[in-house]
């Protein structure tokens, strides 16, 4: 069951709270006991062995210190269990290193019966008779079995002998191996080598006539290619444009028909700011024929159209500046004046699909090189044509996986156009892009971009779209292809020099759409029916003329790729050479034939060479030693295999004839072999016992050596406490406030926080002794010499010294706290962070501080004790120390007991100062 502690802050507590209560017999209770103590220990000398009490300055022992300082009185209990410890385990050392010495002494006692033991075991087995005959037989066994060992030994040598010759003649009969393939190899080098001369020059004759005869057909396939080619091209041409005039023809018919229709209000036709547009019509015809084109001058304010004919160019002095754009050219399409234009499900749809058809690609493609026209006609440039042909072309390019890629692929170009360009690429995105309208702000941002946001191009797109053709039209077209993702169209804008076909010219198609006049709404009967069955003929001729062009194109095709097909597999065939070239190849063939026929023949007959017939026949010689060796090899392991076995059955023989000479000693010795297991047994147990009493000293001399080192951190700590008391606060005659306390507090202290150590006494009287407030006595003045009690010089500590401190220190006003910190809580920690409290003392220990110590005084008086020092020292000792020393202290006589009288006295003295006092709270 673990002691049960005081709680001495809790008696503290207790105590204070009688002071508190104001009860007048307490007063006189105190008076009492006061006397009565004074009575008791006037009346004896000898010191209570059980009572221990603190130590004061001047060389006496306070009790009533160790009531008043809990950290003290905890620390003097500590020490007396740690001193009980050490002298509790040096007991029980002292006994352990007895039953060592003890043990160790029968140590030596039975080691030596053991050797006797052993002697006597010893000279029991030579005279024995039958002993001496079991070992006779087993000696004779022993000789047998080592003379067979040397048969076996003999064996093994002639076995290890024979595996050597093994290796000797297995490497002889490699080596012979080798010479024969050398022979053979030597014999062959020299065949190649009569037949390489004639059969080489033969065969380079072959080599350079067949490839005349190659080099002059693939020269022929070339020719025939090229003539080809070029008629595929023709025949291209004239197909693309026939599809262009039938293309062409049939749009009027449409368009004639249209107006036939068109005998009433159309449904289709919507007003638009400066007109109406046709929503059965593409967005290029109706801006076209009813002139809903924005201002050409990029300077010019709005016109209310929003389609541009025309874009904006930086000045070249300042190409990345928008300083001279007019912001006033534009018009504000959010205006629901605009929404015919934007109409994605009625106006020019393209197809989220698959997107832009054809003619819509024909059209954007005008509507942008217009724009690029007439920023070129500013700037004094001749503008680009665009031809079908051209056009057709662009749309290749923009297909090929390096646009895809931004990617100016020399080859691809070439492989599109035919010739090198010059070129730009980029993106349009197709978000946005629901019909063409859309499609073309789109086209616009990215055109913009090239032109006025091209730095990082080193502005080479917006010199390609400006280039200086001089008086020259150079034929130019816009290329678009769909990404598969469907999310951007790739935009590709390539040129090369005059047009260089005759093809029409797409840019003529705005002027075709003028000369159709306006479109508008008026109800009229046409009848356009002469006109549509002149443009049907014309038509039907087209494209029977188109079926004659396309079955041709497929012709010239399919025989060019047979062409390209022999030019990429040329074989050789003797017509391509004259006659004397076929006479001299013929000629040529034979003579090879010749030669690798004698070189087959000598090399079929190669073992017929007299030196690979001598290296053949050394080789035979030996693999027949070798077949010898191995054969002696055999018949020697068979020996060594018999003798093993002759040594084996010989061991089986020692080993009988051995157990029969151990039964015959352990006959012998029966009596002897019990006296040493006996022996043996009884030193085992007592070395069993030593190391046992080892442990147990190394675990005894531990716990000393813990409990010493907790003893001396007592015993310092209580001479630190005795060196850190305060000054007794003088007895004024006055109630200071039942605090029960004679030490000044500090001021900055709470009522119930300060010490109640008691100081070294007879200190001067404080200036007026009164109370401040409730914080404590005012600061007493410097204190006098103490009394004869007090040996040395002992000055009162200062009252605003905190119980832990040898500084004293001037309180200080607290800190005024920093505002709480809500914005940042990564710098303080936490939001609303509290600056820390100051000047506020030392705390009262908690139950849990170190125990108390012992310390006692001692004097030159004090003869007879353990420990002695100089007068008014301070000693620590154990319990048990000091009782045998208080046992053997002199006769102090009367001073004592006076001065016992005289704290009675003042206690009554202070009892009735609380009857006179009366009840006040704190």
């Amino acid at each position: 069951m673990m002691k049960e502690h005081i709680n001495f802050n809790t008696v503290a507590k207790e105590h204070k709270k009688l002071y508190k209560s104001g009860k007048t017999w307490m007063a006189a209770t105190l008076m009492t006991v006061g006397l009565a103590g004074g009575a008791m220990l006037a009346g004896t000398t000898t010191a209570n062995a059980d009572e221990v009490t603190p130590v004061q300055s001047a060389g006496t022992i306070q009790a009533s210190q160790q009531a008043t300082d809990p950290e003290l009185a905890n620390a003097q209990s500590d020490a007396q269990k740690q001193q009980s410890t050490i002298d509790s385990a040096n007991a029980q050392l002292k006994d352990q290193q007895n039953q060592l010495s003890e043990a160790q002494g029968q140590q030596s006692s039975a080691q030596q019966e053991l050797d006797q033991a052993k002697q006597a075991q010893q000279a029991a087995t030579q005279n024995d008779p039958a002993v001496k005959q079991a070992q006779a037989d087993v000696n004779q066994a022993q000789q047998q079995v080592d003379n067979q060992q040397q048969v076996v030994n003999d064996a093994q040598t002639a076995v290890n002998n024979d595996s050597q010759n093994i290796q000797s003649a297995t490497s002889a009969v490699s080596q012979a191996s080798q010479a024969v393939d050398q022979a053979r190899q030597t014999a062959t080098d020299a065949i190649n080598q009569a037949a390489a001369q004639q059969a080489n020059e033969a065969q380079n004759k072959i080599d350079q006539l067949e490839s005349q005869g190659k080099a002059q057909a693939s020269q022929n396939l070339d020719n025939q290619i090229n003539n080809v080619s070029g008629q595929v091209t023709d025949t291209q041409n004239n197909v693309n444009n026939t599809n262009s005039k039938i293309s062409d023809l049939q749009g009027q018919v449409k368009d004639l028909q249209d107006q036939e229709k068109n005998t009433q209000t159309d449904p289709n036709i919507k007003t638009v700011p400066n007109g109406v547009i046709d929503y059965s019509k593409s967005l290029l015809e109706n801006v076209s024929r009813n002139n809903l084109w924005a201002p050409r001058d990029m300077n010019a304010d709005s016109n209310g159209n929003p389609v541009e004919q025309n874009i904006y160019v930086s000045p070249d002095n300042d190409k990345g500046s928008t300083s001279e754009l007019n912001l006033k050219h534009g018009v504000n399409t959010s205006l629901s004046v605009y929404d015919p234009y934007y109409n994605t499900t009625k106006f020019d749809v393209v197809n989220s699909q698959t997107g832009m058809t054809d003619s819509q690609k024909q059209e954007l493609a005008i509507l942008m090189m217009n724009q690029i026209n007439h920023a070129r006609m500013d700037r004094g440039l001749k503008p680009f044509t665009m031809t079908e042909q051209k056009y057709n072309q662009a749309q290749v390019r923009a297909s090929q996986h390096s646009a895809n890629g931004l990617e100016h692929n020399e080859n691809d170009i070439i492989s599109a156009f035919g010739r090198d360009q010059y070129e730009c690429l980029a993106y349009i995105p197709t978000n946005g892009g629901g019909n063409m309208m859309g499609m073309l702000v789109n086209a616009d941002i990215t055109l913009s971009s090239m032109l006025n946001a091209d730095a990082s191009s080193d502005w080479g797109h917006r010199e390609n779209f400006l280039e200086d053709t001089g008086d020259l039209n150079y034929d130019a077209a816009f290329g678009f292809h769909l990404t598969d993702d469907g999310q951007y169209y790739v935009l590709t804008f390539d040129y090369d020099g005059p047009a260089r076909n005759n093809t029409p010219n797409m840019m003529d198609r705005i002027a075709q759409y003028q000369a159709m006049g306006p479109i508008t709404g008026d109800s009229h009967v046409v009848d356009n029916s002469a006109k549509i069955n002149d443009l049907t003929n014309q038509i039907t001729n087209l494209q029977s003329t188109l079926a004659s062009q396309q079955s041709h194109l497929r012709d010239l095709n399919t025989q060019l790729q047979n062409l390209q097909a022999q030019k990429a597999n040329v074989q050789f065939d003797l017509n391509q050479l004259s006659s004397d070239q076929q006479t001299e190849y013929n000629n040529a063939k034979d003579t090879l034939n010749t030669v690798n026929d004698w070189k087959q023949g000598q090399l079929s007959n190669l073992d017929s060479n007299s030196n690979v017939q001598d290296a053949l026949n050394k080789l035979s010689s030996a693999k027949s030693n070798l077949e010898s060796v191995k054969s002696t090899e055999a018949e020697d392991e068979t020996k060594l295999q018999q003798a093993k076995a002759g040594l084996a059955s010989l061991n089986q023989v020692l080993a009988t004839k051995q157990s029969a000479l151990d039964n015959a000693e352990q006959k012998a010795n029966a009596s002897a072999n019990q006296a040493v297991k006996d022996a043996q047994k009884k030193l085992d147990t007592i070395n069993g016992k030593i190391a046992d009493l080892q442990n147990a000293i190394t675990t005894t001399k531990s716990t000393i050596s813990n409990a010493q080192a907790q003893l001396d951190k007592d015993n310092q700590k209580i001479a630190d406490i005795k060196n850190n008391q305060k000054p007794a606060k003088p007895d004024t005659g006055k109630d200071e406030g039942n605090k029960g306390t004679t030490t000044p507090k500090d001021p900055s202290k709470d009522d119930n926080k300060g010490s109640e150590t008691t100081n070294p006494t007879n200190p001067a009287k404080p200036d007026d002794g009164k109370k401040d407030d409730n914080k404590g006595t005012v600061t007493p003045s410097e204190p006098s010499k103490p009394s004869d009690g007090n040996k040395g010089n002992v000055t009162p500590s200062d009252p605003n010294k905190n119980s832990e401190t040898t500084n004293p220190t001037t309180p200080s006003n607290p800190t005024t706290p920093a505002q709480p910190d809500t914005g940042n809580a990564s710098i303080s920690g936490q939001a609303g962070h509290k600056p820390a409290t100051s000047d506020k003392g030392s705390e009262v220990s908690d139950n849990n501080a170190t125990k108390p110590t012992i310390v006692l005084p001692t004097t030159d008086k004090e003869n007879g004790s353990a420990v002695s020092g100089a007068q008014g020292q301070n000693t620590t000792m154990t319990r048990e120390q000091y009782k045998a020393q208080q046992a053997k202290l002199p006769q102090t006589g009367n001073n004592d007991s006076k001065a016992v009288i005289a704290l009675g006295v003042l206690a009554g003295m202070f009892g009735f100062g609380l009857v006179t006092k009366g009840k006040k709270e704190f």
